[in-house]
């Protein structure tokens, strides 16, 4: 199976070597040269990618499928070349576009021509995520009544070779801001509760990181069956923290990342805590390396994606509702 990489960024360097791992060498690039040189040369000293420039001499390449990890904004372009190219298979890094109005006729015209669409919110493949959401379909802590996710890191930190202020994140041009940039967090409550009823949101540029995007966010959220979500995001914390924690009516299930456990506590006080850390030889990577696997297996028939484009896109639905109710200072209801 060919592939075709399109942007040599971190997570676009991530998956060609991920794919190399999985067995599939027939890798080809396409870049426009506008990313960090430094950073990029490094990797074509070590990995001497097949790159193009131009993007109709990729295609002509006739690859079976395209992965998308440029920047938001162009991530929508990049959907319609794979589709009016004939590829197999669409993969499209987090979120799935900056707007949902740019989305609404791709993800149909993906469905129609039999062409597997997926999302990567790698998450979906961290093992103690996966339990967690075991253990609320299995009725261990009952009726789900409340959750929150409490989600921040400092932006500089993240790419300490480049000037943060010029990557997507930090840019409105380039389909950044937290919201849409940590899309991880509002993927996974959609994947546990689903589509919310009402939304209300809190934010914008608050941290003084130089950025013309929200970077800082407090949320709520309320679902048809009465439980609410508090959910906070920023680019400013420091250490690092993602914890997701559900309160039941028979117990609390709470993830920490960055501890790298889950803690189950049940609402009897006489039955102790139990606590689970994440499986021996797991890294982050391996989120990436099940994510990709499993995307290769969706296009060869043997999987449906566990991530669709539909998913991605009632994602950024949502995300696109909590930044209108910052916009507007004003709850925003969601058809369910």
């Amino acid at each position: 199976m060919k592939f075709l990489i399109a942007g040599l960024g971190s997570i676009g360097q991530r998956h060609y070597k991920n794919l190399q791992t999985l067995g599939f060498p027939d890798l080809i690039v396409y870049r426009t040269g506008k990313g960090s040189q430094n950073f990029v040369s490094e990797f074509e000293k070590e990995h001497s990618p097949k790159i193009f420039l131009d993007l109709t001499s990729a295609f002509n390449e006739k690859p079976d499928a395209i992965l998308i990890a440029n920047p938001t904004v162009f991530h929508a372009d990049f959907i319609r070349e794979g589709l009016e190219h004939g590829v197999k298979g669409i993969f499209v890094e987090k979120p799935i576009s900056h707007t949902a109005e740019s989305l609404r006729a791709l993800v149909e015209t993906a469905r129609k021509n039999n062409v597997v669409g997926y999302t990567g919110y790698n998450f979906r493949f961290h093992p103690l995520l996966q339990r967690m959401k075991e253990l609320v379909d299995q009725g261990v802590i009952g009726k789900v009544i409340s959750a929150s996710v409490d989600m921040g890191e400092y932006l500089p930190d993240w790419h300490p070779w480049e000037d943060y202020r010029t990557t997507y994140p930090a840019k409105k041009e380039l389909g950044g801001g937290v919201v849409l940039t940590q899309s991880h967090d509002i993927d996974y409550l959609y994947w546990f509760f689903g589509m919310p009823k009402k939304i209300a949101a809190f934010g914008g540029t608050q941290t003084g990181l130089e950025v013309d995007v929200e970077d800082s966010v407090k949320s709520i959220f309320e679902y048809e069956d009465g439980k609410t979500v508090s959910l906070h995001m920023d680019f400013y914390q420091r250490p690092p923290r993602r914890i997701f924690e559900i309160m039941g009516r028979d117990g609390t299930l709470r993830w920490d990342y960055y501890a790298k456990t889950l803690t189950l506590t049940p609402h009897k006080k006489e039955i102790p805590p139990t606590i689970t850390g994440d499986p021996e030889r797991f890294d982050r990577n391996s989120m990436f390396l099940a994510e990709l696997a499993h995307f290769v297996d969706c296009v060869e028939g043997k999987a449906r994606p566990e991530v669709s484009f539909e998913d991605g896109f009632n994602v950024l639905k949502i995300c696109e509702a909590m930044l209108s109710s910052i916009a507007h200072n004003a709850i925003v209801h969601l058809s369910v």
